[in-house]
């Protein structure tokens, strides 16, 4: 019998007994857990989910440009013209590059990618990283005159900051308390030994994306876990240790009392065993060297450790199922886009970050690049016209999904034409977009082992309004 097998039998007799207990109270959560079971039975193994989000509306548009002179001349038109400190300050189009050595290609079209992205485009170029070209927060397909015509088609709250960041985390179009991130995580994580340790684990701070039903997202820092202050093994600090460990072992007639004493009394469980992973010489520890003062590359060498140490049998944690966040910001560039090299520092910094991270993961066993699927997410991309020394908030933009499993080395999803108020943009050029947030991350929750409709449709209700729930750029 697999071990798979053993773990689900276990799992319904388990139910069983409190069932038949009378154990009302467990009985919704457990129901919950069985879609668990049968998503881990699916994809067996390790996989992960790490989300790199570019706070405040990332300008892709200068991240992946048309190569060929007709397509390139619309672009360089739009963006008000090549940039040029002082002939053309307002400019925003990069200059066509004399060589080829930026170049990617997609299918039969060329492109090139800004230079700061050297790394990531060898990784394009090796079929490592996938592009979602002109992709966004939709309710269903929409044309630009239902746009114009009916205005319930389009997502509320457009060109705002934190409702199409909200969209992005929830994956759905409305208000709601959950973001898909963690609604995965409750039907995937039922395989996961150390339960103490939430599968979702962020470095990026409080987020929505990674709040399910019954998953919360555990917060540590780039530095890895905080003590708590006051409590050693000397002097006072050793007084107050015991008289802490009295408070947490008496018993309490409040359920309030005792539920804190509990949730206390776990979290410093959870401390010791993943300090003890991290520290100097800790099974969490890796030789990668991650570029300095880049607090992304820094988020993600901790993301790195936690996946090693996760992964490691006999470190106390053997999860086979996880979802990270971390958080880069300084998009948000109405000014300074070009001028000072403003956008042009940051996508390097996300470019060798990345690179840091996938050179980490190849570190970390023969298994871990396949095992981890990394993919960005920002609220939007920027308008195509200037507003005079930067660009604003506009919709579609283009997004990157880099692991071992990703079937790279090309789109998924139609680079839009990018004429100033063409057919699939407006006077600005922002563009509608081709490719929903849905569609990208159903594809993703598919590969972490969801792959019922049902559940699909439960945690991306708009999803039955596309053609297509997977858009093909993952491998089983």
């Amino acid at each position: 019998m697999s071990q798979h097998s053993e773990s689900r039998r276990n799992f319904l007799r388990q139910l069983s007994c409190t069932l038949c207990a009378g154990g009302a109270s467990a009985f919704i959560p457990q129901l919950e857990l069985i879609s668990s079971a049968a998503a881990q039975a699916t994809v067996p193994g390790y996989r992960a989910l790490v989300c790199v989000y570019l706070a405040g509306g990332n300008d892709a548009w200068n991240m992946v440009v048309p190569y060929d002179q007709t397509r390139y001349d619309i672009y360089r038109t739009s963006r008000s013209g090549t940039y040029d400190a002082t002939t053309n300050p307002g400019g925003l189009a990069l200059a066509r590059p004399a060589n080829t050595n930026q170049n990617i290609v997609n299918g039969a079209d060329t492109y090139f990618m800004h230079p700061a992205l050297a790394e990531l485009r060898t990784l394009y170029n090796q079929g490592k990283l996938a592009l979602l070209p002109n992709i966004g927060t939709l309710v269903r397909p929409i044309t630009k005159a239902e746009y114009n015509a009916t205005p319930a088609a389009r997502p509320p709250q457009l060109y705002s900051h934190n409702d199409q960041e909200e969209f992005w985390h929830l994956g759905r179009t409305s208000s709601f308390n959950r973001g898909w991130g963690g609604l995965v995580a409750d039907r995937v994580r039922g395989e996961n030994v150390y339960q103490a340790l939430s599968p979702c684990i962020s470095i990026g701070g409080a987020n929505r994306f990674e709040i399910g039903a019954q998953t919360f997202p555990y917060q540590m820092s780039s530095g890895g876990v905080s003590s708590l202050s006051g409590i050693g093994t000397t002097g006072a600090s050793s007084q107050r240790a015991t008289a802490l460990q009295q408070l947490l072992d008496a018993s309490y007639t409040s359920p309030y009392q005792q539920e804190y004493a509990t949730i206390l009394e776990r979290s410093r469980d959870l401390y010791g065993v993943l300090n003890a992973g991290l520290a100097t010489g800790g099974v969490g520890n890796i030789a990668t060297t991650f570029p300095a003062n880049n607090s992304l590359a820094d988020q993600l060498k901790m993301v790195a450790r936690m996946i090693k140490l996760s992964k490691r049998l006999g470190a106390g944690i053997e999860h086979k199922r996880q979802i990270y966040y971390v958080r880069f910001g300084g998009f948000d560039l109405h000014d300074n886009l070009i001028a000072n090299n403003g956008h042009q520092n940051l996508l390097q910094r996300v470019s060798q970050a990345l690179n840091a991270f996938w050179t980490a993961l190849g570190e970390i066993d023969a298994f871990a690049r396949d095992e981890v699927t990394t993919f960005t997410m920002s609220e939007f991309a920027r308008t195509l016209s200037t507003n005079g020394n930067g660009s604003d908030h506009g919709w579609g933009s283009v997004q990157m999904v880099m692991g071992g499993k990703v079937q790279g080395g090309r789109f998924y999803g139609t680079f839009p034409d990018q004429a100033l108020n063409g057919t699939v943009s407006f006077s600005r050029g922002q563009t509608i977009p081709s490719t929903s947030v849905d569609q990208m991350a159903a594809t993703l929750a598919r590969w972490m082992g969801v792959t019922s409709a049902t559940e699909l449709n439960t945690i991306f209700p708009n999803l039955p309004n596309f053609a297509s729930s997977d858009l093909g750029f993952m491998l089983p």
